[in-house]
């Protein structure tokens, strides 16, 4: 496999310069290709672990993070050892499959508010049956429960004995198979079992739940639901909510460096709930990245909102600034791809060549969308004018890409700018500039504001935390990588053509790139939707999911709404609450002292 990873990486290298290229004799269906060019889980998803340490995209509720150690609690008082045995495995899912029926029972036939619960669709269309009771382990539930998705979060937290402290990642990659039946809880575990315990401990649900046939009363799992469902733990009354609280804040004896950065996010999203609150403007993926990224928000309305963050946010201000550079580059290599593809599917079998592509760059269309961008004058030949010129009022005029340029930029393209990058991002996940001769240029724009304005970065200590996301630079793409990368093959790119920072652009970081990650996802590179002959490339279907997004923002929303530190307004607002002012005060003025 090794041996033919490199031939595929020498013969696409080739197309930069124009000889023929290895040719795939078989497509799959758009739908199934994901992450074409390997920029979420290379790229995003490190990140994200980095600054959203266990809370994960898949992982958005609270409640599962001590509901499933206190199965492994209940299980082996209850259940280890007796004949005939029950692995710990099937007790956690019957016991999953019993809340989530019990949380549909206590709504009324609903998944409670926030949704996410595993399982839900199937126990809801069961629910109606008006069944008396439910032998639970016959019961219709998800193909992949629950336990599933949050056991590396919770082994990662530290709540059994063999993994406590040891992690300090969540990637899908790093991650290593449980063996369930050896899991014992750690100290911390243990205490957040007990305190689930105090609230569920005495049901009925639950001494039910021990037979070896789990036949439990709906009456009995409306009860186990009202107690211990999973929007009913923002009630005082649930014992395990502290207890939850100090886990993800990372209160003393709680979590390392990891977790502590993971809290620093946490309060991030608060402070920023509070300041827009007052607005009544709702905390989203939109107001999270313009906030991190411009210092600014942009309200429906079309108010600019300047955020004014506390000095002790500085730092993770700008990790998830640097966040958000990988992101923007990402939607512009990724609408390059999507554009690509469309424009050789629509050739056909006579496919497309780079020089086509880059001829797009100085048609009319592309011409009249670029200028209209940064509202200059109409420019004849987008194409052969350079990122210098281009940006010339908002650099300031530098024909050196230097700190200073990139400061210049940075202060005159705010958010709600045509051409900064959430504007760029939102054009681009238009399907009609996919399919029009504007996707290229507009892909470019965004990527060259992007990698102007991160520059001034480059060489500074956040530049090299974001580099370290990069563990082999040849096929993991981060704003570090792809600037040296340009700087090696154009020299100062900012003062080179847009349509030579194209083709090199195209070549490398589109087609070759798309290549070596069809190679590492399956031996024959059988999950690539462009072939290539000669000098043409050939293609189709279509692609569109440009952008992996912060998933783990709203992730960390819910559960933040979950541990009642947060609501969400009928009217659409984010607010905090009395008990999430208090944590933020409290929190901030440590953090300030440190």
């Amino acid at each position: 496999m090794a041996k033919r990873k490199r031939k595929s990486a020498t013969e696409a290298q080739a197309l930069t310069h124009g000889p023929v290229l290895l040719r795939w004799s078989q497509h799959v269906p758009s739908t199934d290709v994901q992450d074409p060019l390997g920029l979420a889980l290379r790229g995003s998803g490190r990140l994200a672990t980095l600054l959203m340490f266990c809370v994960t995209s898949i992982t958005p509720r609270a409640r599962y993070f001590s509901f499933i150690p206190w199965c492994v609690y209940d299980w082996q008082r209850r259940e280890k050892g007796r004949s005939p045995a029950v692995g710990l495995r099937d007790a956690i899912i019957t016991r999953e499959k019993a809340l989530v029926l019990g949380s549909v029972a206590h709504h009324d036939g609903k998944a409670c508010v926030g949704g996410a619960l595993v399982g839900s669709d199937a126990l809801i269309a069961w629910f109606h049956k008006s069944q008396s009771e439910a032998e639970l382990k016959k019961l219709p539930f998800a193909k992949y429960p629950a336990v599933g998705a949050y056991i590396n979060s919770l082994v990662n937290l530290g709540f059994f004995l063999e993994t406590a402290g040891a992690a300090d990642s969540d990637d899908e990659e790093d991650a290593v198979p449980v063996a369930f039946d050896d899991l014992e809880l750690s100290p911390l575990g243990t205490r957040l079992a007990e305190a689930y315990d105090e609230v569920v401990g005495q049901l009925t649900a639950v001494r039910e739940l021990a037979d070896p046939r789990a036949r439990v009363s709906m009456r009995s799992l409306r009860e186990f639901g009202k107690r211990g469902g999973f929007c009913e733990l923002a009630s005082p009354a649930s014992r395990d909510r502290s207890v939850l609280r100090d886990i993800f804040f990372s209160r003393p004896g709680t979590g390392d460096k990891s977790h502590r950065v993971r809290k620093e996010s946490l309060l991030l999203i608060l402070e920023l709930s509070r300041q827009l609150s007052v607005l009544d403007v709702r905390v989203g993926d939109s107001a999270f990245s313009s906030a991190v990224y411009f210092d600014q928000v942009v309200t429906e309305a079309g108010t600019t909102v300047d955020i004014l963050w506390p000095p002790a946010l500085a730092d993770i201000k700008s990790r998830w600034r640097m966040f958000y550079f990988h992101h923007y580059m990402s939607v512009a290599l990724e609408g390059m791809f999507a554009w690509m593809v469309a424009q050789a599917s629509a050739q056909g079998l006579a496919g497309v060549s780079i020089d086509e592509l880059i001829a797009t760059l100085d048609e009319a269309a592309a011409n009249r969308f670029a200028s209209e961008s940064c509202g200059g004058p109409a420019s004849r030949w987008f194409g052969r004018s350079t990122p210098a010129m281009f940006f010339a009022m908002q650099s300031g005029g530098g024909t050196e890409l230097n700190a200073l340029t990139s400061r210049a930029l940075d202060k005159e393209l705010r958010a709600s700018h045509k051409c900064a990058e959430d504007q760029l991002e939102s054009i681009l996940r238009l399907k009609e500039h996919s399919e029009s001769q504007t996707g290229l240029a507009a892909s470019l724009l965004l990527l060259g504001v992007t990698l102007a304005r991160y520059t001034q970065w480059d060489e500074g200590p956040y530049g090299r935390w974001l580099a370290q996301a990069a563990r082999d630079p040849y096929v993991d793409l981060v704003p570090p990588v792809l600037t040296r990368a340009l700087s090696r093959r154009l020299d100062n790119w900012w003062t080179q053509p847009w349509n030579e920072i194209g083709r090199f652009v195209l070549s490398r970081y589109v087609v070759q790139q798309h290549q070596s990650m069809s190679y590492e996802k399956t031996a024959a590179g059988d999950r690539c939707l462009l072939q290539v002959e000669g000098s043409r490339i050939i293609a189709s279907g279509s692609y569109d999911r440009i952008g992996m997004g912060n998933p783990r923002l709203r992730s960390a929303l819910r559960i933040l709404s979950d541990l009642a530190l947060l609501r969400e307004t009928t009217d659409g607002a984010t607010r905090l609450t009395g008990d999430g002012t208090r944590l933020l005060d409290d929190e901030l003025s440590k953090l300030a002292d440190q």
